[in-house]
Order: C-alpha cells, then structure tokens, then sequence
C-alpha cells in the first residue's frame, strides 16, 4: 500500500455540520493524477461559473472525473505539512486531525495530533490508518496583521482529501469553504473535488474576487501568486475593525451563511468591513506581517483588497481608464451613502467639496481653461470662479479682493502691506490678495520711529534680575556684576541699544503701596544714565517675575492669590513708571512683562492690558512694550490684546530650535545645527510679520513695530564646553537670525553680553568680543 501524505487548511466548522452527509470514494493514486494547480486566472472579463466547465476543470484533481476506489487496506498513513494561517498561528498551537467516515462523514475517533513550531504558524502531523477524508483542525493565538498584538485566539478548520498531497496549509478560505463542501457532497451528491472547486469559487465571489484555480490548502498569506494575493486581501477584510476578540464569530457567521447556497447573504457585515476597509493604508496593514523577518515579500493584495469596498459600495472598478470619474455609493447599509466618490491613482476617494463645485461648473459653463483663469460667473445660485483651471465656489474673501482690485487695482508686489479703507471696513494688501482687515488699522508713526532707534542692541543679562542680593548691589547676585565700562563697550562696537532685565519684585515691599527697595531703584537708575551718556536708548522691563506667573498658571485653585499678586504687579509699574518718566521720551522703552507662560492667554492679556494703562497714565509719552504667551514666542501676536495706541511695539524671543541653542540648559549636548534649521529661519520671521499684518496693521500700511529682544546660542563657553556647538555654527545661526530679523524691519538685542550661560558675546576675563559673533554683529551694526 501507498504512503499518501495529506494537506489540510484549518478551517472553523463543526464535525456536527458532517453528519449524516453522504461520501463519494476517491479512486487510488495509480488509477489518477492530480490536475495541476495552476495560477493562471480565469479570463478578467467573465465571472466564473457556478458549475463546472467540462473543457477545464475548475480547481479540482482529474480523480474528480474517474471513479471512486475503496480506501485501501489499513488506511492512508503518511505526514502532512504546512502552516496555520489567520494571521499566523503561535508556536505551540495545537492541530488535530480527526477521521471522517466515509458513509457519513462523522468522526470514527481515529485522531492525530501535533504543534505549531514557530511563529508562522509551520506545523508537520503524522497520522496512520485514516480513511479517505479527514477534518483538520487549528486552535491557538494568532498574529493580527493589523495591531501586531497576540491576543485573540481562533479555531480553523479544512475537509481534506487524502489522495490531495501532502501540502496542507489551514488558513480563512478552506474554513469558509468547508461547511459548503459537506453540504453539496451531501445534499448535492458531489465528489470531494467537485465540491470543493464550487465552494472555493463561491467564497471567493462573496469577497468579489477573481478565481485562479488554486485550492486553498496550498496558499500562505506569505505566497506570491495571485492566489495568495486573494487569500491575504480575504485575511485582512476579516479583520474589519481589529476585532481579535470577535474572529471567531465574524469567520463562523460567514461560513454558515455561505453554506446551503453559496451566497454571503449578510449585506450589514460585508457594509461594516467595506466602511473599515475604506480607512486603512495599505503599509499600515502589512507591517507586521513584512517584519516578521528579514527577506519577507508579501503578494501584491492591494488590489484586491480595495476590491472588495469598491463594488460593496456600488462603485466598480477604478483604473486608467475612468480617472476622475465622480460615482456615488449605493449601498444603504454603509456610512458613506450620502458620499460621492472620485476615481484618483487606481483608487476611489470621497469627493472633496473643490471636486464637486468643479463637476458642477463644468456642467454649468464648460471646461475651465487657462485662459478663463479669475473668470467669475453666477449659476445655480451660486457664484463660481475659475482658478487653476478648476471651477470652485467664490468664498467672501476672493469676491472682495475681486472687488477692491476692480476699483484700486491689482494688489501686487509694489503696493503689498498697504492698507485701504473698503466701503465700512479696511482691506490689506497680502500676498496678492486684497484681505479683509479683522481689526481697525493704527497710527503706528510713533512706536515705529522708536523702533527704528532701538536699532541693533545687547541684553544685560543675568544681573538686575538676579537672586542672592538686595539694593544697591542686587545686580550682583549671580556674580554677573554690571561694570560702568560696559556701556562704552556696547557704544563702540555699534549697538544703539541695551535690554535692563529687572527683578524689581525681589526686595518691593510685599503690601501696598508696595514700595521699591530703594538701593535696586537708585544701581538701575544709575545703569540707565550710564547708558544715556553714550547715547544708548534703554529697555527696562519686569523680569523673572515668578510669583506672579505662578499665580495666573494657577489661578483656578487660588483666585485670591493671583489678585493681590497683580496688584503688587501693578503698583510696583506705577512707581517705575513714574522714575523712567524722568528721561526722554526717546531715551527709555517699558518693556511690560518678560516671558510669561504656560498660563491661560486670557491671564495674558489681564496683565499687559492692566500694566498698559497704569504705564500710559504715569508716563504717558513712552513707548510701551508688549509680549505674548509661550515664553514671548512670536507666534503668539495672534492671541494677544492689543490697545489701539500708535507708541506701542510687540516683542518676540527666538530661540528656535531650542535643541541647538539651549544645549546644556535643559536640552542634552551635542546637537549640531542642520542645513534645514536655517533655511527655515526666514519662512518663520515671515509668518510672524504676515501675522502682525494681520492682526495689527498700520493704517500707513504694513503692521505693529517688531523687536526681537532676545536670542542667542549657549556656544562652548557653557556648560556643554567643547561638546556645545562650534563657534561657526554659532556665527552661522546669529547671522541667519539677525538678516531675517532685518529684513523685516525688526530691532533686536541679542542675549547677551557678558555671564550668560554659555550665550555671551564677550569675554569678561580677557575683556575681548567673541570673535565669530563680532564678525556677525558688524555685518548689521
């Protein structure tokens, strides 16, 4: 007797969905051959038949055409191969083999049993004595190809033949197909063959997949053929909505359905996966299938995986051929009937709205060509423009930069930032367009003039605003004393400006009047007329005012607190105010509130808008100086409340990427600056100025006054030493910083000059700039 060896794919049927069926006899291996398996597919313009050709055979062995034999004596006995596929089957899975009778196809209690040996679910299973047809099963944890996770467990069964060879994969399609094929063998007198050609050919026309007349005991979601290509499309479907936890009642639900009459009746479930199918990516579904090792090659299921949603829907094919077809999805059961989709790149997308305003103004006015480009007409109600040669509804804001063009001409390159008033409100020229102002445009003469003479300047940093001492000698306290020839340093390299960082709220009497220490008021004072006899215009502000930022971060569980914090805030300006009111008007810039952050914008604006007024009663003809949320980002000009007074000027710091320049202060050493981070530093000067345009314009066109009152890199003179960033990269980004900033009408301090961190610009010990900042300095100085 022959040693036949048996492939059987696991598939989830019940033995009991065997009973009583009715069993044809295979004939022996030396009265037929096997028809081969080929991957060759049925012609793509035919959908196979239900039945049988009688020139090829569909999917089944030439023992299908030639008589049964007795099994022969003592049974089949030999070993199958091959792997348990949903995603794969884990290692130690078990699979069974159970021996079916031949007269009825119940289970005679003949089994063999073995493992899964690794994570692709590859199995070996020797049996002996077994009749002609067995039920093979797989039970374990599967891979889901989708989430990677392996936590959902299932339960695969094949209806095998032994004469069919000795490759047995168990995978989604033989257990689909199986229930079918006991029922026709049963209730339709079948061969196995038969049987089992008609089953795989109805299961894969559920799916709208094409026939390759390849059974499902020889494919792996890990083949190359077209066949497998089905098979992993078929996989993936079923897990619509990565339900691990419900694979087994998706797959049994399924197969039940398709058993007595070879239709998926269940026009809800197939909705349900079309819809979940519609979302996914491809290279997000097979991922963790690809690296599961090295040298993985997965068939190209794509296709037919989009399949599935494209006719569920009702859509049909998208190829070459209907490119920018529009079609609507027909099925009622789906949440994307209402939609209507568009044939792009060989797949159907949701039409955007732009799509479906062009189909319209095509069947409107025709075709919009190049030469129609700005063309304006009215139809269906609406009012349609052409733009790029697509027709699109003309928003509010493109019929008002229509209109204002019409009437003041084009808004070009020569007249951009001017600003115009348009019948009851005020239109800016921006990028070509002509743009509705949201905001009343402000005299800004005043501020601007200023602005202009703050001119290039330094900060004097990490003095007045630090800790450890009180009064006169407060500057003092990080070691970081201001020397008197500082300012004639400054003076001489160019700088027209300097930054005074204060910390008036370190030693100010904590109730009211809220008093200024004396001594700190009398050094800063004195630093003030330093700086004016060389002729340097002076930024005092309120620096490193923790408390009070705390209190707006954390205003909802202590209210109380942040109001009296505020009204020190705010007595402790009116008396600086009333001190710099002394000097000239063009001498001093009040700098409101340095960096706050993290607090709640409204907060923000609570404080500037509350010191603003008690400044501008105090000292009225100064230049105040505003900051926003995030540090003083510059970003933030679009979230803050501004007055409508024309001797006012925003400030921005810039430090970005902070991963460069704040090496050492909280950021790890060792970054080294990217080509990309300074070519990105003038589209980012040039969003903070369309902003400020936006958002406060000037009435003489154009928009607030710009300073950036700090920025800088922490070089090797940090805490990184030599693994901070070189003195070129150091150069190389204050110089890309410092001609975007120019370029854009800004003034600017750099931080700062000297006992910085790692940031100054010169060298206190040796009395001597740094050379590679100089040189830059001197470019704009």
């Amino acid at each position: 007797m022959s040693i036949r060896k048996i492939s059987i794919p696991a598939l989830f049927i019940s033995s009991a969905l065997f009973l009583g069926a009715g069993l044809l006899a295979c004939s022996d291996d030396s009265s037929s051959s096997s028809a081969p398996e080929t991957d060759s597919p049925t012609d793509p313009g035919t959908k196979p038949s239900d039945e049988p050709s009688k020139t090829t055979p569909e999917a089944k062995d030439t023992t299908f055409l030639t008589p049964d034999v007795p099994t022969p004596e003592g049974g089949y006995s030999g070993v199958l191969v091959g792997t348990c596929e949903k995603g794969p089957l884990t290692i130690g899975s078990a699979v069974n083999l159970q021996d079916l009778s031949e007269t009825d196809l119940t289970a005679t209690g003949k089994k063999a049993a073995s493992t899964v040996t690794d994570d692709f679910g590859t199995y070996s299973l020797q049996y002996s004595g077994f009749n002609s047809f067995a039920m093979q099963e797989a039970s374990g944890i599967f891979l889901n190809e989708v989430t990677g996770d392996k936590t959902g467990s299932v339960t695969l069964r094949s209806l095998i033949r032994a004469i069919d060879g000795d490759t047995a994969n168990v995978n989604v399609m033989t257990h689909l197909e199986a229930p079918r094929i006991a029922y026709l063998m049963k209730e339709n007198s079948m061969s196995y063959a038969e049987a089992q050609g008609k089953a795989e050919s109805e299961v894969l026309r559920a799916f709208h997949m094409q026939n390759f007349m390849a059974p499902a005991r020889k494919l792996s979601v890990f083949g190359q053929t077209e066949a497998d290509a089905n098979l992993l499309a078929m996989t993936l479907l079923l897990l619509a909505e990565n339900a691990s936890s419900d694979m087994q009642a998706v797959i049994d639900a399924i197969a039940a359905d398709i058993e007595k009459d070879g239709t998926w009746d269940d026009n809800a479930t197939k909705a349900k996966i079309a819809d979940w199918a519609y979302l996914q990516r491809m290279d997000d579904l097979s991922y963790y299938l690809e690296n599961m090792g090295t040298g993985i090659k997965l068939p190209n299921y794509e296709q037919k995986f989009r399949t599935f949603w494209f006719e569920t829907f009702g859509l049909g094919i998208c190829d070459s051929t209907n490119q920018g077809k529009i079609t609507a999805c027909t099925n009622e059961l789906s949440q994307y009937s209402t939609k209507e989709f568009v044939c792009v790149d060989s797949t159907w997308r949701i039409a955007s709205a732009s799509v479906l305003q062009n189909r319209e103004g095509v069947e409107l006015f025709g075709e919009c060509t190049a030469d129609m480009e700005g063309t304006v007409k009215d139809g269906n109600g609406k009012t349609f423009i052409c733009k790029k040669q697509k027709w699109n509804y003309a928003s509010e804001a493109e019929l008002l930069n229509i209109a204002v063009s019409a009437k003041n001409g084009a808004c070009t390159a020569a007249n951009n930032g001017s600003v115009l008033q348009h019948e009851s409100s005020y239109v800016l020229c921006q990028n070509s367009t002509w743009k509705k102002l949201d905001s009343q445009p402000v005299d800004y003469s005043k501020g601007r003039a200023m602005n202009e003479k703050l001119g290039p300047g330094i900060n004097l940093g990490n003095a007045w605003e630090s800790q450890g001492q009180k009064g006169a000698s407060a500057d003092c306290g990080w070691s970081n004393c201001i020397k008197d020839e500082y300012f004639k340093i400054i003076k001489d390299a160019g700088f027209k400006s300097v930054r005074l960082p204060v910390r008036w709220n370190y030693d100010a009497a904590k109730d009211a009047p809220y008093t200024l220490d004396a001594g700190r008021l009398a050094g800063v004072k004195a630093d003030i007329e330093l700086a004016l006899a060389q002729g340097l215009i002076v930024i005092v502000n309120f620096h490193h005012y923790v408390e009070l930022n705390n209190y707006a971060v954390y205003y909802d569980n202590n209210p109380g607190g942040y109001d009296k914090e505020k009204a020190r805030f705010l007595g402790m300006w009116e008396q600086v105010a009333k001190e710099m009111d002394a000097y000239g008007d063009d001498q001093i810039v009040l700098e409101i509130l340095n960096e706050p952050h993290e607090m709640k914008n409204k907060y923000v604006d609570d404080l500037m808008m509350s010191a603003y007024e008690v400044i501008r009663k105090n000292a009225p003809g100064k230049t105040i100086m505003f900051e926003g949320n995030g540090y003083s980002k510059f970003a933030q000009i679009s979230n803050v409340k501004l007055p409508a007074d024309g001797n006012i000027i925003f400030s921005g710091h810039y430090y970005e990427p902070f991963e460069f320049t704040h090496q050492g202060h909280g950021y790890d050493c060792g970054y080294k600056l990217k080509d990309s981070d300074i070519s990105r530093v003038p589209s980012h000067f040039k969003a903070y100025v369309d902003s400020a345009t936006t958002h406060f314009p000037d009435i003489n066109g154009g928009h607030i006054p710009l300073n950036m009152g700090e920025f800088g890199v922490s070089g090797q003179y940090g805490s990184c030493g030599g693994n901070g960033p070189s003195d070129s990269d150091r150069a190389k980004w204050t110089d890309a910083v410092i001609k975007a900033a120019t370029d854009n009408g800004m003034s600017w301090q750099y931080w700062g000059l000297v006992g910085v961190g790692g940031f100054e610009a010169y060298n206190k010990n040796s009395n001597q700039w740094y050379t590679e900042l100089l040189d830059v300095f001197n470019k704009y100085l």
